[in-house]
């Protein structure tokens, strides 16, 4: 049955019924459901992975986690908390799968990739849907939520003979990329039963960013890019070619490994040039600053602006996705190591440059420019005069366009900080423990639907061994593109 035609849920007497917050509300990330998939060389117990986590979803201040989602009378989207989690509504959804055999010898779990010695496509990530989702299922978006009493967290636990593939499963309106780092540290914490260092999450019975949805307070100052913002007309230009290569045009999905071997002495060598052209400008040159990301970033967007042939004029437009939980600490948020904001609370940098400087220039401009937009457009006045622009706006967006109805749009979401390749699981390992054997990730990927950005990378994190992932859908052929791209760059 289609889901418009699906009955939505009743409400159940004794749920604790919440609003959405502000950036909860959205089709930015009600339009997404997401799976993440950990793989360990180890055999995992998965009573142990799923009372760990339900025991975090149980505590005070995250049975959010827990929550149903349900339109009330009035068409409005609400949480519904139950007052106590059982058998028949439990904290998290939960599947096991025990194939019994090697994970090389599985039609799936074989095609897992490995780096290899130099950056390269390694996978498409689409392969491993079967691991992790349920048989058979097409994500769709919060509407999977609203006609079932599913939980907004769930977990799937695949097992091998030899590896492990764990998914944690969620409607995006549960949290974001830095909102789920809160969530597998608290988890991480009560696998290894230090329930003491679980914190408390701020409180949602109050959106903390209500003052910045409602413009209840002024902003002091005008965005940096308020010149550059796209008028209505260009709007329509920009959508009919980046909304056409979303929406209707057939995409690929892959994964991109770049080994440390590689973007190490890319990233030095950039710091290297920008010191020396510090020295040269009579600047003090250890006041450079770039992060591995940086470079990373900027040398993704050479890879994919290098193999379009692009007319040198055209503008790049480069987004970044940020979150505002450090600009907003002591103002509307608490202090994050005291009461973290598990949910969603993102906003924007954008890089504006020509495809000719993105190709021509040193790597070293590039990252820097990606720097120097963080910088500028990532303080709190910035983030308060980007949605007041957003409010005032009257497209219905809940997003401003910068750059011009021509320019080609590539965008970043950046999970290193969630450290999802930095998680121990240990203490679920099976057989004989070695507490000096860290059991971590070896692969991490994500999965979401249905709405898939073309040519918006997630950049997953950097494995024990150095090397960088990073991911991304793109229209049909131009990937067989991006990998000629590598073979001249490397």
């Amino acid at each position: 049955m289609p889901f418009w035609r699906q009955p939505t849920m009743e409400p159940i007497p004794g749920d604790r019924v919440v609003p959405l917050h502000f950036f909860e509300d959205s089709w930015l990330v009600q339009g997404n459901n997401m799976a993440v998939s950990l793989v360990f060389y180890a055999v995992l117990d998965p009573e142990i992975l799923r009372e760990s986590l339900e025991g975090l979803v149980k505590r005070e201040g995250w049975q959010r986690l827990g929550g149903r989602l349900r339109k009330n009378a009035t068409g409005k989207i609400e949480w519904h908390i139950p007052a106590q989690f059982s058998i028949g509504r439990p904290p998290i959804s939960f599947a096991h799968v025990n194939h019994g055999i090697p994970a090389a010898l599985h039609p799936t779990a074989s095609r897992i990739p490995k780096p290899q010695d130099r950056p390269c496509v390694v996978s498409d990530p689409d392969d491993l849907e079967g691991l992790a989702w349920e048989p058979g299922y097409k994500p769709n978006g919060i509407n999977d939520y609203l006609t079932s009493d599913l939980p907004v967290l769930g977990l799937r636990v695949n097992s091998f003979t030899d590896k492990t593939v764990v998914v944690l499963q969620w409607q995006h309106a549960a949290f974001d990329a830095l909102g789920m780092q809160y969530v597998v540290a608290g988890w991480s914490s009560m696998l290894w039963g230090k329930t003491a260092e679980v914190l408390i999450p701020c409180g949602i019975n109050s959106d903390p960013f209500h003052s910045l949805a409602q413009g209840s307070r002024p902003t002091t100052e005008e965005h940096v890019l308020t010149d550059r913002r796209v008028g209505l007309g260009g709007l329509l230009r920009w959508g009919l070619g980046y909304g056409v290569d979303m929406l209707v045009r057939a995409k690929e999905n892959r994964m991109v490994c770049i080994p440390e071997t590689y973007w190490r002495p890319q990233w030095e060598k950039a710091v290297d040039e920008l010191c020396t052209e510090a020295t040269a400008n009579g600047e003090d040159p250890s006041k450079v600053f770039l992060t591995e990301n940086d470079v990373l970033t900027a040398w993704i967007l050479r890879c994919v602006v290098g193999e379009m042939g692009m007319n040198p004029e055209r503008t790049v437009a480069t987004s970044i996705a940020m979150s505002l939980r450090r600009s907003f600490e002591g103002d509307l948020l608490p202090a994050s190591t005291e009461h973290p904001y598990v949910g969603n609370a993102f906003g924007w940098a954008n890089v504006l440059v020509t495809a000719g400087d993105v190709t021509s220039k040193p790597l070293s401009w590039l990252a820097q420019q990606v720097r120097c937009a963080i910088n500028e457009q990532g303080t709190r006045a910035q983030h308060e005069a980007y949605y007041a622009m957003v409010r005032t706006s009257g497209t219905g967006l809940p997003i401003i366009v910068f750059g011009d109805g021509g320019m080609a749009q590539v965008g970043f979401s950046n999970w290193s900080k969630a450290g999802l390749f930095n998680l121990d699981f240990s203490p679920a390992r099976q057989g004989p423990k070695d507490d000096s054997m860290p059991c971590r990730p070896s692969y991490v990927q994500e999965n979401h639907g249905p709405v898939k950005p073309a040519d918006g990378f997630f950049i997953l994190g950097k494995d024990e061994k150095g090397n960088y992932w990073t991911s991304a859908c793109r229209v049909k052929g131009q990937w067989a593109k991006f990998e000629e791209q590598l073979k001249d760059l490397t």
